[in-house]
């Protein structure tokens, strides 16, 4: 995957394309952006309002989704047990929205963290899926540590079941967090204040896989983010029982 200059509605845009240059599908959309610069907005558009140019297939820093943007200045879907429906049902629908775009050859990982206390016992969760149709599952029990430790570890984590099981370096992976802190460390370039090697070793994780980082609301009915949660739990409940 990568990007080719094109336009959208006559405007300037960078296209998403496959290996052939063609522009990534899915559900009839394509993911677009108006820059090339790291953190810069995606876009969903329609297909038949696309012109790609005959240039070559490039690749370009992450981005961010346009949803998750407005959600991260504190408007779209609000916050997890304060969300009204209303604002629950727009990040569901944006997730699905999201998950639909994916290419059906992508690995999809699902992340998440939990810590009781803050410091406190950690843990971190994943839930990969496989373009084969298998499901693999991991927990991992952190110590004493943040919820922050917890989610970068957690992307960390499904990159090395997907190591594990041998799937191809090159192979489309895509990463959801619902955790801003590990999207914003991770792909869009904030500097990390703290937790240094450990994002350090997870960004080159990411960065081996050239794997996609997508921020989603958490606790909104994600079956995948729901399990990862689950596990990020039993992983806290680990360090409870290891701390005894």
């Amino acid at each position: 995957m990568g990007w080719k200059k094109g336009r959208c509605k006559g405007k300037d845009v960078w296209i998403e394309v496959d290996e052939a240059g063609k522009p990534l599908e899915g559900s009839g959309r394509v993911t677009v952006r108006y820059s090339d610069k790291e953190g810069a907005k995606l876009y969903r558009a329609g297909v038949g309002n696309l012109e790609v140019d005959a240039g070559p297939v490039e690749e370009l820093p992450a981005g961010v989704s346009a949803d998750a943007a407005t959600a991260a200045k504190g408007g779209g879907f609000g916050k997890a047990g304060t969300r009204t429906e209303g604002q629950a049902d727009a990040a569901r629908n944006a997730a699905a929205e999201l998950l639909a775009s994916f290419s059906a050859e992508a690995a999809v990982c699902f992340t998440d963290g939990a810590c009781q206390g803050n410091p406190g016992p950690a843990g971190s969760g994943a839930v990969v899926k496989l373009p084969d149709g298998r499901t693999l599952e991991r927990f991992a029990a952190l110590g004493k540590g943040t919820n922050n430790v917890g989610e970068v570890h957690a992307v960390g984590l499904a990159l090395d079941l997907l190591d594990e099981v041998g799937y191809p370096v090159d192979g489309a992976v895509e990463v959801l967090t619902d955790s801003q802190y590990a999207h914003g460390v991770l792909a869009l370039g904030w500097k990390a204040k703290a937790n240094l090697a450990l994002v350090s070793s997870v960004k080159t994780k990411v960065s081996s896989r050239k794997a996609r980082l997508h921020w989603v609301a958490g606790h909104v009915g994600i079956a995948g983010n729901e399990r990862a949660d689950q596990l990020a739990n039993q992983g806290v409940e680990e360090s409870k029982k290891r701390a005894r």
